[in-house]
């Protein structure tokens, strides 16, 4: 199997960016690297034989049901699910979660043909649902536009994560990029509307919509993307609350009841991903914007550690997923000094490590995190 030569190039101006803008030298937050897998790469991967089939691509209607009961303010009483959304939510959850099997199969490949195999898979998989323009539906909920976003969250995170370790052996056919650029033009038309503080429900929802875009900018070297992100990490930092300490809290991850201190973590990991890339792409936080990321991580780390001492919190709360917690890996690397954070990796380190929304196993890539 070959790379096709074609390139489908949109001309939709999307939220008030110029798609057109000529790509900037655009940084990775994870730089290329030799490894034993990178080694190990021959030319002509793309010849081998998958022997996973990837599911369909799946490019039907995107009217997905919520899992929480919206009539509760907290957003934390779960609600069935119709049997639909079940059946679309599963289809392209094992597109996701095959992508990021396939990626883990290369980084513990042991000689060369796992590791090529691996690639001619993920090429496989990317071309399945590339060509067949998975995911653009235009018939979407409020739910479905937050799994289009989640999985472009997840694929294009997985690929930084593939160039990186494959010391940027491994290349998109021109489909893949024009299904990326497609996928990243329609979370922006979902969410650009709702880039400012006037938007009530300016959340979580809208910080992984940006690492989404971020994370697929620097895939595809476009400073336009990277601009879209940018913009809302900085209205998540204006955001930022202070509370009744030594932190400060995001007030739309605050109202979750039991889930406060959940979702602040959920929250956390974009952030500090968008953070990494501002640092990286030559648009650095100042002073005060750290210190505020950083009193939102005392939050997050106090939730965990000493949830009694913060008088914000309305409800005691549920055990916070360790995957949540990945965003400890950037963050320390950035701020080693942080106390609570270093207090909380801590207590926690040993289970931190993998999140497949964000591309899997990311302890390759912080090495000096432990």
């Amino acid at each position: 199997m070959r790379v096709k030569n074609l390139l489908s190039v949109s001309g939709v101006l999307l939220c008030g960016l110029s798609l057109a803008l000529p790509a900037a030298a655009t940084t990775s937050i994870w730089p290329a690297r030799e490894t034993t897998q990178s080694a190990m790469i021959v030319d002509d991967y793309l010849t081998l034989t998958c022997p996973r089939t990837p599911p369909a691509a799946y490019t039907g209607h995107l009217q997905l049901d919520s899992k929480y009961d919206q009539s509760d303010a907290t957003k934390t009483t779960l609600t069935p699910l119709s049997r639909d959304t079940r059946r679309v939510r599963d289809h392209i959850t094992s597109f996701n979660r095959g992508l990021v099997e396939i990626v883990s199969r290369f980084e513990r490949a042991d000689n060369p043909m796992e590791a090529n195999i691996a690639l001619a898979c993920l090429h496989v998989w990317l071309e399945a649902w590339a060509q067949g323009k998975a995911l653009l539906s235009t018939d979407v909920s409020g739910t479905g536009r937050a799994v289009r976003k989640w999985s472009l969250a997840a694929i294009s995170s997985s690929l930084l994560k593939v160039r990186a370790l494959s010391n940027q052996r491994y290349s998109l056919s021109s489909s893949q990029l024009s299904w990326l650029q497609q996928l990243s033009e329609a979370v922006m038309h979902d969410y650009g509307p709702r880039q400012t503080l006037d938007y009530a429900w300016f959340n979580n929802h809208d910080y992984w919509a940006a690492w989404a875009i971020s994370a697929t900018g620097m895939l595809l070297e476009r400073d336009d993307y990277m601009r879209f992100s940018d913009k809302t990490l900085r209205l998540a930092l204006q955001q930022m609350r202070p509370g009744d300490g030594d932190y400060r809290y995001l007030p739309l991850e605050m109202d979750r009841g039991k889930l406060a201190i959940e979702y602040t973590h959920y929250a956390l990991v974009p952030l500090v991903f968008l953070a990494e890339a501002a640092e990286v792409n030559g648009a650095r936080l100042t002073a005060d914007e750290w210190t505020r990321l950083g009193q939102l991580v005392n939050l997050a780390a106090l939730g965990v550690l000493r949830e009694e001492s913060i008088a914000e919190l309305t409800h005691a709360q549920s055990e916070v997923p360790a995957h949540k917690m990945i965003w400890l890996l950037p963050f320390m690397a950035r701020q080693p000094e942080h106390a609570l954070a270093q207090e909380l990796f801590g207590e926690l380190g040993s289970s931190i490590g993998h999140y497949g929304q964000v591309g899997g196993d990311l302890r390759h890539l912080y090495p000096g995190i432990d």
